[in-house]
């Protein structure tokens, strides 16, 4: 099989395209070790023992479960937008929480609930959940609403703010049984990460392969 000698505006495509395209398989086999690395910490995380105080020191705490004591401050309480599938309009139910060991006051994500509905325990309640990162700004979300009480992502400093004292930066997510008509609706427990990224690595490699093959037919001579 014979080839014509390749143009040079073709060959230039065809040079930038495969670059992009290994490359973007490339950056897909990073972000699969990444998420493997995280999958595993979150793993060896929740086999901890269950934490019944906070240490002073909050770092490397991410996924772990706890049992803490304290108060619920719903006077103080802020709406996460978002909803479980299946469910109508609503908002998740933050909570600020002060530990009885030591006064310091954490946000709990109690779970969502539709307008209104929400329980308020009163009085010393035992908090069963896991600890997580806060959830950071994406590029196209909306900006928090905080006079309007309506959040779109975690700002540790703009809650405190909002809630007129110092929030340590703790967050939990409440875990329990979602009853029927029983609000909030708690988190499951399961904590699971997306991980396609193997996926996307071989359709960008074969995209690039796909390209090479293609330019060859096109350049062979008939």
């Amino acid at each position: 099989m014979q080839f014509r000698k390749p143009e040079l505006i073709p060959l230039l495509f065809m040079i930038c395209a495969i670059t992009l395209l290994t490359g973007l398989g490339v950056w897909q086999l990073e972000r699969l070790q990444w998420k493997n690395a995280q999958i595993e910490k979150i793993a060896n995380a929740q086999q901890m023992p269950i934490l019944g105080t906070l240490p002073q020191d909050l770092d490397g705490l991410d996924y772990r479960r706890v049992a803490l004591t304290g108060t619920y401050l719903h006077d103080k309480e802020m709406h996460m937008v978002g909803h479980p599938e299946g469910e109508g309009a609503g908002f998740y139910i933050v909570t600020p929480f002060q530990l009885e060991d030591d006064g310091r006051i954490i946000i709990v994500n109690r779970g969502f609930s539709p307008p209104n509905r929400e329980s308020k325990p009163e009085g010393l309640q035992t908090l069963t959940g896991i600890i997580r990162p806060a959830r950071q700004k994406r590029l196209f979300s909306p900006e928090n609403q905080p006079a309007k009480n309506v959040w779109f992502y975690e700002d540790i400093d703009a809650m405190s703010q909002a809630a007129g004292t110092v929030l340590t930066p703790v967050i939990v997510e409440a875990v329990g049984i979602a009853q029927k008509d029983m609000y909030p609706m708690p988190h499951d427990g399961n904590v699971s990460l997306r991980n396609d990224h193997l996926n996307y690595a071989i359709t960008w490699f074969s995209l690039a392969l796909i390209g090479v093959v293609m330019f060859g037919f096109y350049q062979r001579k008939v």
